[in-house]
This record gives structure tokens, C-alpha cells and sequence, in this order.
């Protein structure tokens, strides 16, 4: 049996923790992302960036890989919903994939954050679902409700060029230091 630890002596993390927030809740974010998938790709036509195969899910279309830093913002803009499925061990902050999408000037569909309460206005910048059928309503009403989409696109796309770019953040945190 091969063991995996990530302790280090100067670290505070139990071994069940990092067990728990590493691999348990990769393997249900996993399986709640596949659930959520077939679920939607059921409804709507649904394409899938990966690399993976995606046997499990029959009606989604598996585009392959796609590179990050040339070709994702487009994908991102092209899509008429952007889908972020969040690892329910992440607690706090807002996930680099929501900023990415909303900065590439995409509609996204998120579980809930808290932290992104602090900063979007769900249903105005964003949106964000918490069940299944919620994620499927909410995906049925902006595919068929284009123009209040596109306004919510704006909205988001006009607050992070306001207000989170790179050059505000990195002032932030030199504030912060000073």
C-alpha cells in the first residue's frame, strides 16, 4: 500500500483534513459535476472542454482540451452559459474561473459563493443556482431570455474592467502591505 502524506513539520493540517478537503471532496465534486452534466446535457445542447473522455455522459459534446491562455476567453465569450462547479471544500473567495468568465465577457452560472455576494449582484452581474433543478430553470430561462443575458454580460464584463483588473488588485494588495 503506497501512503500519501502532506504533512510537514511546520504544518497545522490533521491528516484527516487534508484526506477530507483533498480527496473526498475532489471525488464528490466529481461526481456531483457528472450528475449535474448528464442532468443538463439531457435538456440542453452542452459542450464540454476536457481532455477526459466522457463515457458517463452520453449527450454532452466532449471538445477536447482547450488552451487557457490563447483560446478559453473566447470560448468563454462564445458560450451563451458558462457553467462553474465549485470543490465544496473551497469555503472562501471567489473562484478564478467566475473572474475569467465574467472578464472574458461570458454569462456565468455558478453555485453559490458567499464571497461573491460581496462584490456581484446575482440576477444583475451573475447568477448563481443551488440544486439541480434550480441550475436547469435558471439555464431554460436565460436560453430563452437573450436580452436580459446579454445585459447581465455587460454588467459583469463592466465591473471587473472597473474594478478588478490586475492593476487594482496588485494596488489592493500594496495598499494592504503599506
Amino acid at each position: 500500500m503506497i501512503k500519501y502524506t502532506f504533512l510537514h513539520s511546520d504544518g497545522v493540517e490533521t491528516q484527516a483534513y487534508i484526506y477530507a478537503n483533498y480527496f473526498v471532496a475532489r471525488k464528490i465534486a466529481e461526481l456531483e459535476r457528472k450528475n449535474l452534466l448528464l442532468s443538463i446535457s439531457n435538456q440542453f445542447e452542452t459542450k464540454l472542454y476536457t481532455p477526459n473522455p466522457t463515457p458517463a455522459i452520453p449527450n454532452i459534446k466532449n471538445m477536447g482540451p482547450v488552451d487557457y491562455y490563447n483560446t478559453m476567453a473566447y470560448v468563454f465569450k462564445c458560450s451563451k452559459i458558462n457553467l462553474n462547479i465549485t470543490l465544496r471544500s473551497i469555503r472562501n473567495g471567489i473562484p478564478l474561473r467566475a473572474m475569467d468568465i465574467m472578464g472574458a465577457g461570458g454569462f456565468l452560472l455558478s453555485n453559490y459563493q458567499y464571497d461573491s455576494l460581496k462584490y456581484f449582484i446575482p440576477g444583475e452581474d451573475f447568477n448563481y443556482y443551488d440544486s439541480e433543478d434550480d441550475l436547469l430553470s435558471k439555464s431554460k430561462y436565460y436560453l430563452t431570455h437573450e436580452n436580459e443575458r446579454i445585459q447581465i454580460i455587460q454588467n459583469a464584463h463592466g465591473k471587473i474592467k472597473d474594478f478588478h483588473s490586475y492593476e487594482k488588485r496588485f494596488q489592493d494588495i500594496f495598499n494592504m502591505a503599506l
